[in-house]
């Protein structure tokens, strides 16, 4: 059993809560200085990608 003196208090904050994860989304604004972002054109590679694999299925077809 445990004893407190007078001038010893038990004081409960409640229970522990765990900090989240790193880049966990928080609704914690005070850091968010977020940079715009640039977004980059990728090119017409799809539609080289795809013509080529059209041609390629046509010389198949055309030898076998």
């Amino acid at each position: 059993m445990c004893q407190l003196s007078q001038n010893q208090t038990a004081v409960s904050t409640g229970p522990y809560v765990a900090p989240a994860p790193a880049g966990y989304p928080t609704n914690d604004t005070s850091h968010a200085t977020m940079a715009p972002v640039e977004t980059k054109s990728k090119g017409d590679g799809f539609w080289k990608g795809c013509f080529a694999a059209m041609c390629c299925c046509c010389v198949l077809d055309a030898c076998f």
